[in-house]
């Protein structure tokens, strides 16, 4: 090491000796992109405040004397099996669709009634979920049919004859039926 060190500064470089380090290069300094850059960020702040405040101060005006007509879980679950019924799905060949909207109906049924997040959970979580707010078993086991066939036929290719579609349909109005809250 000490050998190449001791050539290095006794000889010269392509005939030339060696010459000193550059100084750094002078940048000049402009607070423009500084001036700009703060603008810009000022004038975001102070949109987003005038859109805070401004929406904050906006009263929203319920009219008192008019009611609002919330339908019930069952109501609305009624309604859309009988548009999934009405459908020409299961004239078209579409058995997949149907048996899938039906599941759908029930799981949003499920939800709405009991306060369980059905449509996030899988068939056998909400099942475990139904028990654990103490749903009648026989409704779990119906409920658990039914799912059962939809899955069977969404997920396992399975061509169900149109009586049994039209069963599912039945057993879908029958949960709905034994487990809506009654009007007392």
């Amino acid at each position: 090491m000490s050998v190449l060190t001791q050539i290095l500064m006794q000889g010269t470089v392509d005939g030339r000796g060696l010459r000193d380090i550059k100084p750094p290069l002078e940048v000049p300094q402009t607070l423009f992109p500084y001036f700009i850059g703060a603008v810009v960020i000022l004038g975001f702040i102070a949109a987003s405040m005038w859109f805070y405040f401004r929406k904050r101060d906006q009263i929203l005006e319920v009219p008192v004397d008019e009611e609002v007509d919330v339908a019930r879980p069952h109501e609305v679950a009624y309604e859309r099996l009988q548009a999934i019924e009405t459908s020409d799905l299961l004239a078209r060949g579409d058995v997949e669709t149907y048996y899938t909207q039906i599941a759908y109906v029930l799981r949003e049924y499920i939800g709405a009634r009991y306060h369980i997040p059905a449509l996030e959970l899988t068939t056998t979580a909400l099942l475990h979920t139904m028990l654990s707010v103490q749903i009648g078993t026989q409704y779990v086991e119906r409920v658990q049919q039914l799912l059962a066939h939809c899955d069977r036929v969404k997920f396992a290719t399975y061509q169900p004859e149109l009586s049994e579609a039209s069963a599912r349909i039945a057993d879908a109005r029958w949960i709905v039926d034994a487990t809506q809250v009654s009007d007392s």
